[in-house]
């Protein structure tokens, strides 16, 4: 199966995650592709184990044997997550669209079927060539859109790396820090009356109106704050606001939604601190545990596996860079039980969740060739 071809079918079999899609059980869930992988794996030989905590969200892992067949050898392993977002206007979200430059497009060919592709690829040829010196896995994932309930799956009774790759659009470049995500909800409440009896009657909007300005100025002195190298601020942002019945009727309820960017060294304790300072004297509210909580990521880019992925990269690509992501991935999650990790990718991520996600052909050969050149070089001096 050539690369347009590998593509082409990851992108036609619909992975939407099930928060981004409701009542649409054709699109959504990741069992379709699940049962597509574990088949790929058969026919090419490789040994895969599906994984499914939850019923319909599996996630697919494929293992390759050392090529002495060493159980002791290190094990690397790549990270992809198969569900993808869903964008309403896209015309043909299922079919991918090349143009004569090798430019693809279609729904998840960034955000993340480009990077899978790369992987299978990259497992494939290892396999043809009976393997590599240390272990080989990749990790297809679950879940990443939404809550990351794949990869902790796996972590660490499934799987235990001793390196990962956790593949995201980064144009080949190594990512060595990402921001983390944490979500809550905002309520506010007051006294429903009619329209026309305003005093009688307490508006929770207005008082989540107070709450908002509050929560912009929170965010505009997070912006002003010292610089991390790779990833500049944290951020603050209200996603959404839903409140009220009809305009007649005074709201009794209103909710916010707000996002927060964390930097690595910033605790999801210290961030909610700040927002109830920040929201002191405005209005009553109530505020929700988190409703999403993803780990930021951070590396020391002197680490071996940091330089030993650069390297590569290189060799291929002589401008790649180590440089930061400003949204989180599950690096987060890998870097959480101490594996050296590093975030890497064909496809620009900040393209995806939009109409203009594309991805380049030759890339994501590139990032295959990449990955199989590391798993060949890669022993105990690499961490």
């Amino acid at each position: 199966m050539d690369t347009l071809e590998l593509l082409s079918r990851l992108v036609s079999i619909p992975s939407v995650n099930p928060r981004c899609i409701k009542g649409r059980d054709d699109l959504s869930g990741e069992g379709r592709i699940a049962d597509f992988l574990e088949k790929f794996a058969a026919d090419n030989g490789i040994a895969s184990v599906r994984v499914e905590p939850v019923a319909g969200r599996p996630s697919v892992l494929l293992e390759l044997p050392a090529k002495n067949g060493d159980p002791g050898a290190p094990l690397l392993a790549c990270f992809a997550h198969t569900d993808t977002v869903w964008i309403p206007e896209m015309p043909e979200p299922f079919k991918v669209e090349c143009d004569e430059n090798g430019c693809c497009r279609g729904l998840g060919v960034t955000d993340d079927k480009g990077s899978l592709a790369a992987a299978l690829l990259a497992i494939t040829e290892l396999k043809r060539r009976g393997g590599a010196n240390c272990r080989f896995a990749v990790a297809c994932t679950s879940d990443e859109e939404s809550g990351f309930l794949g990869v902790e799956s796996l972590l660490p009774d499934r799987l235990a790396p001793d390196a990962a790759i956790v593949m995201e659009g980064t144009c080949l470049d190594i990512v060595t820090a990402h921001k983390g995500t944490v979500r809550w909800k905002i309520t506010t409440r007051g006294v429903s009356v009619h329209s026309s009896l305003v005093p009688e009657g307490e508006n929770a909007i207005c008082k989540a109106a107070r709450i908002v300005l509050a929560l912009e100025r929170l965010g505009e002195e997070l912006i002003g704050r010292p610089r991390h190298r790779r990833l500049r601020f944290p951020t603050l942002s209200v996603g959404t606001i839903n409140g009220g019945t009809q305009p007649n009727s005074v709201p009794d309820r209103c909710e916010i939604m707000i996002d927060r960017r964390l930097l690595p060294h910033e605790t999801v304790a210290e961030a909610e601190a700040e927002v109830r300072r920040a929201l002191e004297g405005t209005a009553d509210f109530e505020l929700s545990e988190p409703t999403l909580y993803s780990a930021p990521f951070e590396i020391d880019e002197d680490a071996p596996f940091v330089r030993h992925m650069l390297e590569e990269a290189r060799r291929v690509k002589p401008s790649a860079e180590i440089r930061g992501l400003y949204c989180s991935t599950e690096a987060g999650n890998t870097r959480g039980f101490r594996i050296p990790s590093v975030v890497f990718g064909p496809g620009d991520v900040s393209c995806a969740h939009s109409l203009r996600e594309h991805i380049f052909l030759p890339e994501i050969e590139q990032a295959a060739d990449i990955l199989i050149h590391t798993a060949e070089h890669f022993c105990r001096k690499s961490l």
